[in-house]
């Protein structure tokens, strides 16, 4: 009487392949999560740039450009605090936008729907890692939008809207500016990951560190390898403009050049 043979793997082979898959999972799962995170980044910041625009420009309509608004420039009192009168200011332009925002909320004190966003102090960091500082931001000058990005600063540079930082229209007509930030219920942000800056211009808003940025470069300011408290102002315009954050994955990325990891 013949006997079939059956094939099987044995007890340690079985152990050893879910071994070898465990490490694969341990060596890529968390890429994989960190690049869908930064797709999630890119689509919100866009929507973010998208819904800002159309707000200013509707704004525009009933209260004229920004140098219209009734402004201050920055200003501080002999213990280098903000005096009333600009926290009064900046505090106008969510004010002012705010209603053109669609379901957004003006945060203030009593607001729950802001509760938890602003009461704890938070870590800030450059994109290089260097801490920037601790703090506790106001709830008077942040706006919550319904997909929960926060928005908030919103600081005059020039209140006649004449300041200038490259050859673009907008780089001539700089009015203030502000941050978007992505992740806004962390504890930790660091300023081209989860926190980036945009500038309201006269004629709109545009993100900082465009091509022609003569204050924010981008190999200056979006780049691991260098330390600098502005270390990560100059990604906003990467994003926005070229759909990634590659720049977090390699450090040979440029407007001329490559615009991903992937390019050779």
């Amino acid at each position: 009487m013949k006997h079939k043979i059956l094939n099987a793997f044995t007890l340690a082979e079985v152990l050893i392949t879910l071994a070898i898959i465990g490490v694969v999972a341990v060596l890529t799962v968390p890429s994989l999560i960190q690049r869908y995170q930064e797709k999630a980044t890119v689509t919100k910041l866009k929507k973010a740039y998208s819904l800002l625009n159309q707000a200013y420009q509707m704004a525009v309509i009933d209260h004229g450009t920004y140098d219209q608004w009734g402004m201050i420039n920055e200003e501080y009192d002999e213990e280098g605090n903000m005096t009333e009168e600009f926290i009064n200011s900046y505090t106008r332009t969510w004010d002012i936008l705010a209603p053109y925002l669609n379901k957004a909320v003006k945060c203030t004190e009593a607001d729950e729907k802001c509760s938890g966003i602003f009461l704890e102090k938070s870590n800030y960091y450059s994109l290089d890692g260097t801490l920037r500082g601790t703090t506790t931001s106001s709830k008077t000058n942040a706006i919550l939008l319904a997909d929960g990005i926060i928005l908030t600063g919103g600081f005059t540079e020039s209140k006649d809207c004449t300041r200038q930082n490259g050859q673009s229209k907008m780089l001539q007509n700089i009015c203030a500016d502000f941050q978007v930030r992505i992740s806004p219920r962390k504890s930790v942000y660091t300023v081209g990951k989860n926190v980036f800056y945009f500038y309201i211009t006269k004629y709109g808003i545009y993100p900082i560190g465009a091509q022609e940025d003569t204050r924010f470069r981008f190999a200056e300011t979006c780049n691991l390898r260098r330390t600098s408290s502005s270390n990560g102002y100059g990604c906003t315009a990467w994003v926005i403009m070229n759909g990634n954050m590659d720049y977090l994955h390699c450090d040979d990325l440029s407007w001329d050049g490559k615009k991903s990891c992937s390019d050779k």
